[in-house]
């Protein structure tokens, strides 16, 4: 799910749409009713309800986002700057936590994937970018 909202978020935005995720942990539904999760819970660790991870869901439907998550293809610094609704975010629930996972690894990804491999890899995006000019930095209504 996660690499699907990767590959989607630079080219939604032309089409007044964002995409986001929600990752939920451990969470009593149906699926887990909580007899099956008791061993979770005995050993204290964090487990979601449904209404935490439907809160999540509302939640990444209407944020607002500083900067984009990273550029992609001929996206400007300017462009990734830019302010608006969230998009291509996911959100982890853990308990009652929530913890937005994708402009952290993004900002690492020098680090873990090489600073010269992020530029390669940008170099093959702008290639093949065939979004039309200023698309990526469409306005969305907030």
């Amino acid at each position: 799910m996660i690499g699907l909202v990767r590959a989607l978020r630079p080219n939604v935005l032309q089409d007044n749409i964002t995409i986001n995720s929600v990752a939920p942990a451990a969470t009593i539904t149906k699926l887990l009713p909580k007899n099956l999760a008791a061993p979770i819970i005995a050993a204290g660790l964090p487990v979601s309800t449904s209404e935490h991870v439907g809160l999540a869901i509302a939640y990444s439907a209407v944020a607002t986002e500083e900067r984009k998550v990273e550029p992609y293809g001929k996206d400007s610094d300017e462009i990734v700057m830019k302010q608006g609704r969230w998009n291509g975010r996911s959100i982890l629930c853990l308990g009652d936590q929530y913890t937005e996972v994708e402009q952290p690894i993004a900002d690492l990804r020098g680090q873990w994937f090489g600073e010269k491999n992020m530029k390669l890899t940008r170099l093959q995006q702008a290639a093949t970018d065939f979004r039309e000019q200023g698309m990526a930095s469409k306005e969305l209504p907030n």
